[in-house]
Order: C-alpha cells, then sequence, then structure tokens
C-alpha cells in the first residue's frame, strides 16, 4: 500500500497492485547512480508503506526457486530479498545483474563500432578496431562491470569480406 496525499492535504492509504511495485523495482534497478552489475539483492523499494501480503521464509524461497523476485518488509523498509528472472536453469540466466551486464556490453560495443561504418576498409581498420575492443573490455573489469575476459578476435567475415566479426569471452 502507500500514502496518497491530495491538494488539500487530506492522507489516504491505497492498497495498488504488484505492478506499481514492479516499476518501483525497475526504477531501483535502472537509476544512473548504479552500475549494470550491482546485484538487486536488499536494494530497496521507496514510496510504499507496506507490503499487503508477506511470506515466511519457507513460502519465500519455494516461490523464489520458481523464478520470482521476492520482496519483504523489514520494519518500514521493504526490499528485495531475491532478486530473480524466470529463466531459472543456470546462474547465468537466473540472476538480473547476468542480463543488465550483457546489454551494457552490447551497448557500448555498438557505440564503438559505430564509429567504424562507413569508414575506408584499410588494413589497419582492423588493428584499431581490436585496440579499442581490448581499452573497452579492460575499462570494463578496472569498472567491475565484468570479472575478466579472454579471446578478443577481430577477423574478416568470410561470409561477407566487406564486414568484420568480433568475439570475445567474457565472465561477468
Amino acid at each position: 500500500s502507500a500514502t496518497v496525499t491530495d491538494t488539500l492535504g487530506r492522507s489516504t492509504n491505497l492498497l495498488l497492485d504488484g505492478r506499481y511495485l514492479a516499476i518501483a523495482l525497475a526504477s531501483a534497478t535502472t537509476n544512473a547512480g548504479i552500475d549494470a552489475a550491482t546485484p538487486w539483492d536488499r536494494r530497496p523499494i521507496v514510496g510504499f508503506t507496506n507490503l499487503a501480503r508477506t511470506l515466511d521464509a519457507v513460502q519465500a524461497n519455494q516461490t523464489a526457486q520458481n523464478g520470482v523476485t521476492i520482496l519483504e518488509q523489514n520494519g518500514l523498509t521493504i526490499r528485495v530479498r531475491h532478486g530473480l528472472t524466470t529463466d531459472m536453469s543456470s546462474i547465468l540466466t537466473r540472476t538480473p545483474t547476468v542480463t543488465q551486464i550483457a546489454d551494457e556490453v552490447h551497448r557500448r560495443a555498438r557505440d564503438l563500432f559505430d564509429a567504424y561504418i562507413g569508414l575506408k576498409f584499410l588494413p589497419s581498420i582492423i588493428s584499431q578496431i581490436e585496440g579499442r575492443a581490448n581499452a573497452m573490455f579492460k575499462d570494463l573489469v578496472a569498472q567491475k562491470i565484468i570479472d575478466s575476459y579472454t579471446g578478443l578476435a577481430v577477423t574478416i567475415d568470410p561470409n561477407d569480406p566487406t564486414g568484420l566479426l568480433v568475439e570475445v569471452y567474457y565472465k561477468p
């Protein structure tokens, strides 16, 4: 629930459905003040007075095992107990931050490689792209977005000699 105050200063406590909590969670986990690798667990959800339904520890764990993010109330604070996705098949798919990290890596790579579209395909381009990609991944490691990377290679696409393939393996 949340307390809403009208223009006359009258406060009303309203029972809100889970969509509002989902929006608050999305705001809390995409905040510009945190990075893509920051875990969701224990993240506070603000703007609400209490949860209408609470689960005991056993119920919360059982529900989380089915791929549901669980919120809990601890005193006046509402926070994420388990931050999960609906794909519980592996640690790489069940942890939302892994998906966020992949999205961040792809966004940065697109921004980096966009500068090379429309340039002459000179032999030096491959080494330039490899150098800039290596610097980008070193920055990601330094910023603790990823743990490590290996196997960075830039090669001419065998199916399209006007294009390049960039391959790298990284650990979120």
